[in-house]
């Protein structure tokens, strides 16, 4: 016998720093004299007995002292494979408890003292009478045939189902009571038989029969036999039963709504995780009070089920949270036979949620209204990551990319920094017939200038000190057969530009160090940040790079005049970084209505990073507007710097129209009136008119 089939299994462990509360705890819950004690790391570093527990409140110890201060040293140790041999020559009289690790030397048991080993012996004179007492007790028939078929056990179950006593049986005075092959084929070859079906008085049953092995001879078959209609009645019972159970587990579970179970002593007796994002728990322990959940829409129910329970019927009530959630919550008597309320159950409806959803089903239904048959078959092409957009800006935009991307056209993608120049280059690639072919991005900005000719064109073995041997492919090279997104194209050195312009115009590179020609079939598109036309007046852009590469631009409005895509992109990011780090967050509709009327100077790289930051330092579910950063704030919105910067040099008359024009502009894609216009510019109503009209803004 090995010492798993003896030791305590899956004995309870305590903490080093828990308390010797924690430990009695333990003891009378599981019946256990013992705890092992785990360490920092969750290893064994101790054992805390009973006495030891006693001992100290003995001593006049608290309850709540730790631990490690009355642990004993940790036990020795044995594997749960072991056999009492074995046992019996690693353990000396003086061990008084062992602790059983299985084959990964993890703590599956503990073995209490020798004398268990002793006993364990001893209990083999008692089994076979314990044996009998189990077998008479089991509900099926279990028969056991000696080799020449003479029957030696009988139970009450095959006494039951056969219609004969045992004596009867024993004494063969019954003939005829199973088929001789049910147990003389089994003692002929020691081959069990599972699963035969056969009918015996006027009843279908169900049995196995399996040799009995003493030493390498078999001596006997035991065969066991149901009454396979009561077997299938039970069986067809139990899966309605689980089925039953499971609907509603799931239909509970999977309800949008919260929904939640209360006794009349107001414990919490079953809520779904709706529900419990509510009280801004992850779970809840069943059987808790409600007045004992610190939650302002707990307190709220703990009061609507005592009117419930004293008027006895369905109350319905609106509720407004702290953060602006407008929730629905209605509350339904269960009542006992006898007309009393026993139970009342809940249904919490977030309404707010409800209108952004509808509002957002609405505007859905309007933009596939207006994209073109041309343009949904295009989109269907896409991945999942793309351009996230609702804006009416950005549909002219979006157009121009579904038909740049079916041309081999070289396209330049234009805007400020953070719009998503980058994304835009990865949707023409998927929307191009190059879409199965590699994709490179290279940013001209992030490589040395030394390094760059050998990163774009690759080099051949030995071409200069410090090369690999093998010579190295470019980037260029690599992109064959795809598209190559150029960002940052106006940081690109003079002397690559010229280099560039011939593998756009000749499609053919080389390497460094290398005389044949490579053939490239790849699409260029870059990007930039950059006034490429004032670089090329300045001569640090090339000119004929900038014609070749302008035969299509696109450039991507900045963030701030295209406002309705910051709710869709607020909510994409949000779903990224909760899921990237494990949490459950909700923007309330104050920091909503925040980020509407921010200017965005750093786009959408700037509310990727402020939503990013508030997922990670927001307490609770909700991120408020004191979770985001200063700048963005109401109260310093106004007081922001602005920062001017002067490229060239006209007239100062021509240079505050300019500047005129230009807030007048920006303000006007803040405020959706004129007359906000004017109040935020510190101007009259009038005066706004004026000048929107002067500049052709209105």
């Amino acid at each position: 016998m090995k010492v798993k089939n003896v030791m305590l299994c899956n004995p309870r462990t305590v903490k080093f720093n828990q308390s010797l509360a924690d430990a009695s705890r333990i003891y009378l819950e599981n019946d256990v004299n013992c705890a092992p004690v785990e360490g920092e790391n969750g290893d064994i570093v101790g054992i805390i007995t009973i006495s030891k527990v006693l001992s100290s409140f003995l001593s006049g110890c608290s309850p709540g002292e730790k631990i490690d201060q009355f642990m004993d040293d940790p036990p020795a140790k044995v594997s749960e494979n072991s056999d009492f041999n074995e046992l019996s020559k690693i353990c000396t009289q003086d061990m008084e408890r062992m602790l059983v690790l299985d084959h990964n030397d993890k703590l599956t048991g503990i073995l209490s003292r020798i004398e268990l080993i002793k006993k364990v012996n001893l209990a083999w004179e008692e089994t076979r009478n314990e044996l009998r007492v189990v077998l008479q007790s089991v509900s099926h028939a279990i028969i056991a045939f000696d080799k020449t078929g003479a029957i030696y056990l009988f139970n009450k179950g095959a006494e039951n189902l056969l219609g004969i006593s045992s004596q009867e049986a024993m004494e063969q005075s019954y003939e005829g009571l199973l088929p001789e092959w049910v147990w003389k084929e089994v003692i002929a070859d020691g081959q069990a038989r599972f699963g035969f079906k056969l009918e015996v008085n006027n009843k279908r049953v169900i049995g196995n029969a399996t040799p009995i092995n003493v030493n390498g001879m078999i001596t006997g078959s035991v065969v066991v036999l149901q009454d396979l209609s009561e077997m299938e009645n039970l069986m067809l019972k139990l899966s309605k039963v689980r089925e039953l159970k499971d609907e509603l587990d799931n239909i509970i579970e999977c309800s949008y709504d919260g929904m939640l179970v209360v006794n009349t002593k107001r414990e919490v007796l079953r809520v779904n995780k709706s529900a419990l994002q509510h009280f801004n728990m992850n779970n809840t322990t069943q059987n808790c009070l409600l007045s004992d959940i610190k939650s302002e829409v707990a307190s709220y129910l703990d009061k609507m089920t005592i009117q419930i329970i004293q008027q006895k019927k369905t109350l319905t009530k609106g509720y407004a949270k702290f953060n602006g959630q407008e929730i629905m919550i209605t509350g339904n008597p269960r009542f006992a036979l006898d007309g009393k309320v026993i139970q009342v159950i809940f249904n919490i409806r977030d309404m707010t949620e409800l209108q952004r959803l509808k509002l957002e089903v609405e505007q859905a239904k309007e933009e596939r209204l207006r994209y073109s048959i041309e343009l949904q078959e295009l989109r269907g092409k896409l991945l999942k990551e793309d351009l996230i957009t609702k804006s009416v800006e950005m549909e002219p935009v979006l157009e121009l990319m579904a038909r740049v991307s079916q041309v081999e056209s070289t396209v330049l993608i234009t805007g400020e920094s953070g719009v998503g120049k980058e994304v835009a280059a990865k949707r023409i690639h998927r929307l191009s017939r190059k879409e199965n072919g590699p994709f490179i991005t290279i940013n001209c900005g992030a490589i040395p200038e030394n390094l760059m000719e050998s990163e774009l064109f690759g080099y051949e073995k030995g071409a200069f000190t410090g090369a690999n041997k093998e010579g190295k492919i470019g980037l260029m090279e690599a992109a064959n057969g795809g598209n190559v997104f150029l960002d940052e194209i106006g940081e690109l050195p003079l002397n690559l530009q010229v280099k560039l312009l011939r593998v756009i115009q000749e499609k053919v590179i080389y390497r460094i160090g290398g005389i044949k020609p490579i053939n490239l079939d790849v699409r260029i598109i870059a990007a930039t940040n950059r006034n490429l036309k004032e670089m090329v007046r300045k001569k640090t852009f090339r000119e004929d790079l900038f014609y070749r590469l302008n035969v299509v631009q696109i450039e991507i409005p900045p963030l701030r005049d295209r406002r309705e895509d910051i709710l869709p992109l607020s909510e994409y990011f949000l779903s990224k970084y909760c899921t990237k780090y494990s949490k459950q967050k909700k923007i309330t509709q104050q920091v909503y209505k925040l980020f509407e009327t921010y200017y965005w100077p750093g786009n959408i790289r700037e509310l990727e990073n402020v939503i990013e930051r508030a997922v990670i330092l927001s307490q609770g579910d909700s991120i408020e507007v004191t979770h985001l950063p200063e700048n963005l704030n109401v109260e310093h919105y106004g007081q922001a710097k602005v920062e001017v910067n002067v490229r060239g040099i006209i007239s100062l008359n021509e240079g505050v129209q300019l500047m005129e024009r230009e807030l007048l502009r920006k303000a006007l894609g803040t405020e959706k009136s004129s007359r906000k216009t004017a109040q935020l510019l510190g101007i009259t109503h009038t005066t706004v008119l004026r000048k929107g009209k002067q500049y052709d803004l209105l």
